[in-house]
Formats: C-alpha cells, sequence, structure tokens
C-alpha cells in the first residue's frame, strides 16, 4: 500500500510538472541602479506617528529564477534550501540596532532617522554590486498599525546615459557621462541604425575611487546634428549575480516515458 502511494504521489507531481496552468508570479516595483552607484529604496507608511513605540527593519532575499530541464531525475532530485533573509537595517524603540545586521551592509547602509516620525523609512544603499540584487522587504509596527513594503533591486550591467551635442574646435561631437562606477569600463557608441562606431570616440576618467572604481566622459567625433546617437558603458567583467535556481521540467519531457 505504501508503495502504490508513493507511485501516486509521484505521478501526481509528474503532472503538474507537465501541466499548462502557471501560477502568476508576484510583481514588485523595481529600482534599477549603475555598479558601484548609489541605491535608493523608498518605503513609506501614513500610521507612523512616532519612534518609541515603532519596529521597523529591511531584510534582503535572493530573486529566485526558475530553469527548464529535460532530466527528470535533476528535476525530482533538486533540493529546495531555505535561506534566510539578511537583516540589512533596523530600528527598534527609539535607536537603531545593529547587532544582528548582516557584515555585507555594515556601514553601507542608512534610514534618515530624523524623517522616521514622518513616516518616511527609506533605506539608502553605498557602492552597491550584483550581490546586493534582490528582493527587499520594508516592515513596520506599531500601536496605530502595521505595513510592509517589497522592492527588487537591480543592478544595471550596460548603463546609458543621456547623449548631449557639444562644439570643439568648431566640429560638433556627443558626449556622454556614466552615472554608475566601473573597474574597467567599456564604452560603446551606436547610430540610429545601431552601426557601432565606438572608434571615433575617446574616453576620459573623471574620478576614480581607492579601490580603482572610475567614472568617465566619453566624446564621439565626426557626428551629424540629425543623427541620432546611443552611448552604451559596462564594465569587461560579467556580472556573476546573485540568485535561487529551481528546475522545473521542460513541457514534453515525460512524453517519451508514455505517462501522457
Amino acid at each position: 500500500m505504501a508503495l502504490l502511494y508513493t507511485a501516486l504521489a509521484l505521478s501526481l507531481l509528474l503532472y503538474l510538472a507537465e501541466c499548462d496552468y502557471v501560477i502568476p508570479k508576484p510583481q514588485y516595483e523595481e529600482i534599477l541602479v549603475p555598479r558601484y552607484g548609489n541605491a535608493t529604496l523608498p518605503c513609506h507608511f501614513t500610521f507612523i506617528e512616532n519612534t518609541y513605540d515603532l519596529g521597523m527593519s529591511w531584510h534582503r532575499e535572493d530573486i529566485v529564477e526558475e530553469i527548464e530541464v529535460e532530466d527528470i531525475q535533476a528535476y525530482i532530485q533538486q533540493t529546495y534550501e531555505y535561506k534566510e533573509p539578511q537583516l540589512v537595517y533596523s530600528f527598534h524603540k527609539d535607536k537603531e540596532d545593529h547587532s544582528e545586521q548582516s557584515f555585507a551592509y555594515y556601514d553601507r547602509v542608512r534610514v534618515d532617522v530624523n524623517e522616521i516620525p514622518d513616516g518616511d523609512l527609506t533605506l539608502f544603499i553605498r557602492n552597491v554590486d550584483y550581490q546586493d540584487e534582490g528582493l527587499y522587504t520594508c516592515k513596520a509596527i506599531s500601536p496605530h498599525g502595521k505595513g510592509e513594503v517589497k522592492l527588487k533591486l537591480i543592478i544595471q550591467e550596460e548603463e546609458e546615459p543621456p547623449v548631449k551635442f557639444d562644439t570643439v574646435d568648431n566640429a560638433t561631437v556627443c558626449r556622454c557621462v556614466s552615472k554608475g562606477w566601473y573597474k574597467i569600463p567599456i564604452v560603446r557608441w551606436l547610430n540610429r541604425r545601431e552601426d557601432d562606431i565606438s572608434e571615433n570616440s575617446t574616453t576620459e576618467v573623471l574620478e576614480q575611487t581607492q579601490d580603482g572604481s572610475q567614472r568617465v566622459s566619453s566624446t564621439l567625433s565626426g557626428v551629424k546634428s540629425h543623427e541620432i546617437y546611443r552611448c552604451l558603458i559596462r564594465d569587461v567583467k560579467k556580472a556573476r549575480r546573485a540568485r535561487t535556481i529551481y528546475r522545473k521540467l521542460k513541457k514534453g519531457a515525460l512524453r517519451e516515458y508514455g505517462e501522457f
């Protein structure tokens, strides 16, 4: 009998994996920030009246992504490891509490405590990188109410700053300035037809930090005033994003076994 129940449970699991019904994924407001830039995560509650009876916190958890697989064993044997959300910031009973704060955010985050009595719990994060990507939850509770806000922080792998026309030595040029910071910046210039015309550009460093991160300015020469130009800036190093990966069976993967 136990084997029968096990077989039925496995068949149900495989059937659900094959069915077309998809549970809608929750939608969160996305906050896009250039790499090594500063992030602002807004959070505001109207029920907050003071700070002495208020408890509030910011937590971070991984973004979950699903990948399709054809290997049934890989699908069945995957483990769902629970990861405790990281405590990013905490404020309780009229003071900040750093005792359980994740070390990854030490001395990099702040909430303006002067704005808390007005219900503004906006989180500011300095020098964000790919490991900071995730879902951020702002929670607050007091005798007057409670609330929760979730935001998704995404680090832009490629920045597209605004392009401005300028004149240098009686010649028309285009300029763009990075908002983000890059270890080894690569600047690409494209025209209206998406042709790469970067060979006509020069790049200079505007600022550089102690760890080597740079803000840059790029100038494109030989331009036409009626043309449209795009400036794209990214780091030479590929992104390594923080993600939790779950496997799902590719549609039709079970048909060769005759289950359906």
